[in-house]
């Protein structure tokens, strides 16, 4: 049973329960970069042999929920949580709240404000802490912030239910972690878990079902995990009835971009072989990875009409739940699905096209923020750190390659030329070896399988970078000697312009090169990532009424407030953290979108209903009630 929390008597760890993360993941230190990139190849090296999910598949499940009984029924999705504690609060406070008013946003939806409530279950649809899984990163960044965002609910029986799949980030210790924080039954404050292994399958009113994928990696549906969903198509699944797919990544994006045909391959193999094969349907796709709102419909290359409003599939990105933004303006306008080059000989034929409807942000407002790569330094120093270090090694290099007798550094500084730097790093075998190292290194930095792209930007981007060295070094140089420095004093001013100065030329060519990169479709996670931008957040409200119809709510914050501070008094079952400086400001990223069930309920059952309640003062904006 959830026990009721008592409102902590400050904000220490100690009494919360958790430590407040105050900073987002700079994703570009070099000592994150180092550590994310050893657990990628533990995980993915060591899950190959070690699946857990063959494991889960023996495990009991928990009874199904009454879901099915309800003549309507309100639930939730986000995805991409568990960063820096504000943005991640601010999102589970929007989902915990009784209700929630929305403005109708930019949407044409006629500026009306509509009152929804809270989801009787909310889906995290994958990576669900950042940039790790651990038991205490689940603890600090994912449960202790959505246990201040919903501390009780009373009765508990009434208590919205919590499903979640893993994503790549919730793989990275073999989904030990996710085990124990998900699969047993456990509270997240208000929310119960209601599953035993990394995957779901919920029976839903008027003949819905959401299925909730674990791909490990994205790499394929395990056995267990196949039979558990074949199972439910052969035994329980009907003719017409429709289906949501939770997925772990936009493998449909992924499949039209360079070198991706295949990653559509094994969505559509599971779609093909135990959703249309059982006579149903998948109206709507959603999932998270990418840390933007974007929305498909599927056209069959006539594009959507508003005679066909409602029966239309549509494939949603929802990643929005905290973690750092992602770009919209490279989003393909048009999708092949399963693309011509897919290599799967079962393949569905003819392929679908589907078309953008919706992206959040807009592509025009994306372009803007990529200027924001400029502030690359200073959202990850410890970047500005290393290449300043590097800057300084030249420098040494080439002293200790020329000394001659009593000859000190600062006497060679003062007098050497860029020539003569370049001709004494050629003459010391480390400085040759770092060199090749940075050239290789920045290539592969580029992402891209092909060779062309990878030496044609990577290959100038290192050049330049190696420009950048001579031109710290030997400006530092002639300002020291043009003040008349000498001696140590030469050398600890040197030091220093070299290292800071040197480090934050370098870490602005490498953002001119996630700019250039940019426009060549390549690196656009890189340039976001560096930015760790906190605002533009999303998630998703989804409602299915009496008459059948699935409505989804878009839902944008577009700034996250930066201050939460311990709220004082009220009641114990109250949010634990105040916003200051008013409320957090939420509307309706686009118009609410119909999609029809593959077969409508009986004609006793379906009505016609309201969707949302209209509140009676449209707005502009949206606030938490």
């Amino acid at each position: 049973m959830n026990e009721l929390p008592r409102v902590p008597a400050s904000e220490k760890p100690g009494d919360l329960g958790f430590t407040r993360q105050a900073k987002m993941v700079p994703w570009l230190s070099p000592t994150q970069l180092i550590g994310t990139g050893l657990r990628v190849f533990i995980s993915e090296t060591f899950g190959s042999y070690s699946d857990k999910r063959e494991i889960l598949g023996s495990l009991a499940e928990f009874p199904p929920e009454p879901y099915t009984g309800a003549p309507e029924l309100w639930f939730d999705y986000v995805a991409d949580l568990g960063d820096a504690f504000e943005p991640t609060y601010a999102i589970a406070s929007m989902l915990a709240r009784r209700q929630l008013t929305l403005a109708g946003g930019d949407s044409g939806a006629g500026g009306d404000s509509l009152i929804t409530p809270r989801g009787r279950l909310l889906v995290m649809g994958g990576d669900q802490v950042y940039p790790t899984a651990s038991v205490n990163a689940y603890a600090n960044q994912t449960v202790g912030p959505y246990r201040a965002a919903l501390p009780y609910v009373e009765p508990p029986e009434v208590a919205p239910d919590l499903y979640t799949i893993p994503g790549n980030h919730d793989w990275y210790d073999g989904l030990t972690a996710f085990m124990r924080t998900f699969c047993r039954g456990e509270w997240v404050g208000g929310w119960r878990t209601k599953q035993t292994r990394s995957y779901f399958a919920v029976e839903l009113p008027h003949r819905w079902w959401l299925w909730g994928l674990d791909f490990q990696f994205d790499s394929y549906i395990d056995e267990p995990q196949y039979r558990y969903f074949a199972d439910i198509a052969e035994g329980k699944m009907k003719s017409g009835d429709s289906v949501i797919l939770c997925t772990p990544t936009p493998a449909w994006v992924s499949a039209n971009k360079e070198e991706g045909e295949n990653a559509y391959a094994t969505v559509d193999y599971l779609e093909r072989r135990l959703v249309r094969d059982t006579g149903a349907k998948v109206r709507l796709m959603i999932t998270g990875d990418a840390h933007h709102y974007a929305r498909y419909a599927q056209t069959d290359g006539t594009g959507p009409s508003p005679s066909s409003e409602g029966r239309t599939a549509q494939k949603i990105t929802a990643g929005g739940g905290g973690a750092f933004l992602s770009s919209t303006h490279n989003l393909p306008e048009d999708l092949v699905l399963p693309p011509q080059g897919a290599r799967d000989p079962g393949k569905t034929t003819p392929p679908t096209h589907w078309r953008l409807q919706k992206c959040y942000p807009s592509k025009p407002e994306s372009r803007k923020l990529c200027l924001r790569a400029f502030r690359l330094p200073f959202e990850n120093r410890g970047l500005w750190v290393l290449i300043g270090l590097l800057h300084l090694a030249y420098a040494w290099m080439a002293e200790s390659a020329v000394r001659q007798g009593t000859d000190h550094f600062a006497d060679f500084m003062s007098r050497v030329s860029y020539s003569g730097l370049v001709r004494a790093l050629a003459h010391n075998p480390l400085a040759i070896g770092i060199t090749l190292a940075v050239v290789v290194g920045l290539a592969g930095f580029t992402k891209t399988g092909v060779t062309a792209k990878k030496w044609g930007l990577g290959g100038p981007h290192a050049v330049v970078q190696l420009l950048a060295v001579l031109l710290s070094i030997g400006v530092s140089a002639r300002i020291c000697s043009a003040i008349g420095l000498d001696g140590a004093a030469f050398g600890v001013v040197f030091v220093i312009l070299v290292g800071v100065g040197g480090g934050l030329l370098g870490c602005e060519v490498m953002a001119v090169y996630l700019l250039v990169a940019d426009r060549f479709g390549l690196n656009d996670n890189e340039l976001f990532a560096a930015q760790r931008n906190r605002d533009w957040k999303n998630f998703v409200r989804m409602h299915i009424g009496v008459d059948g119809v699935l409505t989804v709510y878009p839902v944008g914050v577009d700034r996250t407030l930066r201050k939460w501070h311990l709220r004082k008094g009220g009641d114990n079952a109250d949010p634990w953290f105040e916003p200051q400086g008013g409320p957090v400001e939420v509307k309706l990223i686009e118009a609410p979108i119909r999609i029809e069930p593959a077969s409508p309920p009986p004609a006793s059952v379906a009505a016609p209903v309201k969707k949302a309640t209209r509140a009676r003062k449209p707005r502009k904006t949206g606030t938490a009630e």
